[in-house]
């Protein structure tokens, strides 16, 4: 290996060290005398910063840069200078050798780490900064596990560091917090010249004065959903690196929008350089990386949350503490159904998750349908009305809007949800099938103005159509038109260019549905009452939001669901029919191997015999895992994600391998009399893109769903701490 270092010289304060510590070694073997010694010559070194030549102290914008200063010709030792862009941070790692680190420019913290009594690496006393002129040691005899990182969230840092070997030949460890070691050999960042930064850097700093400014910004965490439910910024989206060809244009419509990319996967890989070329090849002209990514968000003191819709939940949670929405126990709504009182049970959540599981007796109603249809079901104004979700935020959100809608009668969230209801040990009915009823002229016009009312006082504005098509075309404004009613209702006919939003969903999953924070809302349905209640709850989330009106039946005639626009794949793809595949298959001396990329609930529902599950995000170790084969067949649902994945696979097998693309995916292969296998079969990789949620299934452990609740209950603390969240509460 060749490498460029400096000339020494050209650098006489170099010079002049590296000769004192080759007398230095040449007079002792003592590791201690050498430490001592060392810290000495070394603060004297960066005690003044006008040595270091500019190509030795250029940041990278994707991670920290190690250039090789000096290299002993007997390997006893190595200096090198330590280059950190803002943010910037190393995994937990050893050194194997001793080592100095003395600092020449910014500021580093550095947290040592130790094992407990269960093997397992935790920190180990206080943080330790690092400012210009500061000497550490580090040794496998006085501590050799630490994590650095740069202090500074707006600006590089620089240390210089020296080794007792040759630390660019040292094999050395990373300790991950799972618990898994892995091995690493730290190479060279020397080159002539460094290219310029491919992608824009954002500051935390800066991201933070753009929230609190209201401005569009699309904070993209681009790890699959698991990894990205444990920590993440409060308004970060999630868009899997896999899904961004399928997934971007919809949810970050305007190809100008402020976007920050960061993302890390399990085995270590990068994923946000990668994100970042494909939103550039897709048309975004305004991509940035996130300083030292989730770590560097965090180290300049980004407050993090876990789970998955955060916004919405935590917003549930402002909304109990200000109003103090009222609620009943688990235990006494049970009374109430088992002493037969004039009582009925709404269950706010959508309709296939009701029918996993439900409060017996209760009725589906989901959350936008519930002022609407709470009359018709309670006409007596003295029925107690009680509803629920799986945890909290619909039960919270739900009852407070019929509250504010001014219903007469009783209202009360079962406190909890179900998730309540099973720490309670009580049963939970399964496959429930009871749905809201149609309501009267009279009941919707009643229910159209106590809506109305309500989201005047939440600040909802009114828009024409004219107006929205305007908006609609606007490069300058992001704008989302959502149509708030049913799925059903939708698809029997809509307002052209609507998407289908349900409202109780679109309230609860809005850093989904609109994934540029800071961008408009328009809301419609046919009756006045769904769009608007669902406006007030997002004025309220600090979104602008307007409901569409002056629309006549002959509005809501369109029935045409175009599927949403993608762009061309990266190079050509070979599209082959179901029935190619079915003759492929059924010889086996073809060695056919078909890969599917649906989502791991889809695939579990439904895949081609012999199909292996696989992740792109991880398509290495799918690749290792799944059999061996001289052609590939890439499938997924509907084929709309794995045509993407093509130039992936073909550059990640060998040179005549065949890589050919299932064209309509895996309905294609039932259109053509196929059948579907079910279940976790051949599952190439672990799960991590679904978060298994504690309050969704039957079988979920009562630490978990415990758990969840406690996290629930602190997330209003979380946002006074975040502070850019702009939530007010009626």
């Amino acid at each position: 290996m060749t490498l460029r270092t400096p000339q020494l010289a050209d650098t006489p304060r170099l010079h002049n060290f590296v000769n004192q510590l080759d007398a230095l070694l040449n007079s002792t073997s003592d590791e201690a005398a050498i430490l001592a010694s060392g810290k000495t010559l070394l603060a004297d070194l960066v005690s003044q910063d006008d040595w270091l030549p500019d190509d030795y102290a250029l940041p990278n914008p994707e991670r920290y840069q190690q250039f090789l200063l000096y290299a002993d010709p007997d390997d006893r030792f190595s200096v090198v200078s330590f280059v950190w862009g803002p943010g910037q941070a190393t995994p937990i790692h050893d050194h194997t050798v001793w080592g100095l680190i003395g600092m020449l420019r910014g500021a580093e913290l550095c947290q040592p780490f130790a094992k407990n009594a269960q093997g397992q690496w935790q920190p180990s006393g206080e943080q330790t900064r690092l400012t210009p002129g500061h000497v550490e040691a580090v040794s496998p005899t006085i501590g050799d596990v630490h994590r650095v990182w740069n202090a500074l969230s707006d600006q590089a840092s620089i240390s210089i560091h020296v080794y007792g070997a040759n630390i660019g030949k040292v094999s050395r460890h990373v300790f991950h917090e799972d618990g898994t070691v892995k091995e690493f050999i730290s190479g060279y960042s020397n080159a002539k010249a460094q290219a310029p930064l491919e992608f824009p850097l954002a500051s935390y700093a800066s991201i933070r004065e753009t929230l609190l400014q209201r401005q569009e910004i699309a904070i993209l965490d681009v790890r699959e959903e698991d990894p990205f439910a444990q920590c993440h910024p409060l308004f970060a989206a999630n868009m899997p690196l896999g899904r961004i060809e399928a997934d971007a244009w919809t949810r970050i419509p305007r190809l100008d929008t402020f976007t920050v990319v960061y993302g890390t996967a399990f085995n270590g890989d990068d994923l946000a350089l990668p994100a970042a070329r494909t939103l550039k090849r897709m048309g975004y002209t305004n991509v940035h990386l996130l300083a030292g990514g989730l770590q560097g968000w965090q180290d300049a003191g980004g407050e993090v949350f876990r789970d998955v819709n955060v916004p919405s939940k935590s917003f549930g949670e402002l909304v109990e503490s200000k109003r103090h929405t009222p609620s009943l126990s688990a235990q006494e709504v049970k009374a109430l159904i088992d002493a037969k009182a004039d009582v009925v049970v709404m269950d706010a959540r959508r309709f296939d998750e009701y029918q996993t599981m439900s409060i017996p007796s209760g009725i589906s109603v989901p959350g936008a349908e519930l002022v609407l249809r709470a009359r018709a079901l309670a006409p007596n104004v003295t029925t107690r009305i009680i509803v629920n979700c799986a945890g909290r935020t619909r039960s919270i959100i739900g009852t407070q809007s019929l509250i504010n809608s001014g219903i007469p009668n009783p209202v009360s969230a079962l406190r909890n949800g179900t998730i309540g209801w099973t720490l309670a040990g009580q049963e939970l009915v399964k496959g429930a099938r009871d749905h809201f009823p149609e309501v009267d002229d009279a009941t919707r016009a009643k229910a159209a103005a106590s809506a109305f009312a309500v989201a005047m006082r939440a600040g909802v504005k009114r828009v024409r159509m004219d107006e929205v098509n305007v908006w609609l075309a606007d490069p300058t404004r992001t704008t989302y038109f959502f149509d708030v009613r049913t799925p059903e209702e939708y698809a029997a006919g809509h307002v052209a260019g609507a998407r289908s939003a349900p409202g109780g969903q679109l309230v609860q999953e809005t850093d989904h549905q609109a994934a540029v924070r800071g961008a408009r809302l328009v809301l419609c349905d046919n009756d006045g009452v769904r769009a608007h209640m669902s406006a007030s709850w997002l004025a309220q989330m600090g979104w602008e939001v307007y409901v569409l009106h002056g629309l006549t039946d002959e509005d809501f005639t369109h029935t045409d669901m175009p599927p949403p626009r993608v762009p061309e794949p990266q190079s050509q793809v070979t599209a082959v029919k179901a029935d190619q595949v079915k003759t492929w298959l059924a010889n086996r001396n073809s060695h056919t191997v078909v890969l599917d990329f649906s989502t791991s609930a889809q695939y579990i529902q439904g895949h081609i015999h012999s199909a292996w599950w696989v992740l792109r995000t991880q398509l290495k170790e799918s690749l290792t895992a799944a059999h061996k084969g001289y052609r590939y067949v890439l499938t997924c649902s509907n084929g709309s994600v794995s045509r993407f994945a093509l130039a992936d696979v073909q550059a990640a097998v060998k040179p005549g391998v065949d890589v050919v693309w299932l064209e309509g995916g895996n309905a294609a292969w039932v259109a053509a009399g196929g059948k579907l296998n079910t279940g976790a079969h051949q599952m190439a990789v672990e799960r991590v893109d679904r978060y298994r949620r504690p309050y969704e299934g039957t079988n979920n452990p009562v630490e978990a769903m415990q758990g969840y609740l406690d996290w629930e209950f602190g997330l209003v603390e979380q946002l006074a701490r975040d502070g850019t969240h702009h939530f007010k509460v009626i």
